[in-house]
């Protein structure tokens, strides 16, 4: 039986600033590591989609990146996938790029998730539309862009949930496959 995912975006959801100079910079946005346990703790997946448009302007490296990603949450101690990067500029067009489905649809692959029964998490219009474009359902969160009434305003059409920060999001979410019990987790774990 596939697993059900809560893929979480990178920049503005879990960490800041939205635009890094440099890996140092990045931060925990706070109890963001407690609402991503909380999930984990739930029976979901949790894989990193990301837009990380710094590596095409050369401020740091993808290996750089996968290097911090890894430090990062494994001094927090938390199991999350990936990370599934696009590091292409925004004005590229990719197949990668945010609201497209491709870097899901690999997470999908890779772990065996059914996405009707997933989630996103994210901060820009661009996360939530991915839900809808893959079959989920998208979690707004107002810690990043969406602060912005502008990408507020351009993620509601979207957005199933619009909470000021992820542990908003994420107690929606768990309550949601409590009740209506739709977290269905593989056969052996």
């Amino acid at each position: 039986m596939k697993q059900s995912a809560v893929y979480l975006d990178l920049n503005g959801t879990i960490v800041l600033p939205l635009k890094p100079e440099s890996l140092d910079e990045m931060t925990l946005i706070p109890g963001a590591d407690l609402a991503v346990m909380r999930l984990l703790a739930a029976g979901f997946l949790c894989p990193v989609v990301t837009v990380q448009a710094r590596i095409a302007k050369g401020l740091f490296s993808e290996s750089e990146f996968r290097t911090w990603f890894a430090c990062f949450f494994g001094n927090l101690g938390l199991d999350v996938k990936g990370p599934y990067i696009c590091p292409h500029r925004y004005s590229e067009s990719c197949p990668c790029q945010k609201p497209n489905s491709f870097l899901y649809d690999r997470a999908a692959s890779d772990w065996l998730l059914d996405l009707r029964s997933s989630y996103t998490i994210g901060d820009s219009p661009q996360d939530v539309e991915a839900a809808r474009r893959f079959g989920g359902r998208g979690c707004l969160v107002r810690t990043g862009w969406a602060a912005e009434d502008k990408f507020l305003d351009e993620a509601r059409p979207f957005a199933e949930f619009i909470g000021d920060s992820i542990s908003n999001a994420v107690e929606w979410i768990v309550n949601r496959a409590q009740n209506g019990g739709e977290l269905r987790q593989a056969a052996n774990g």
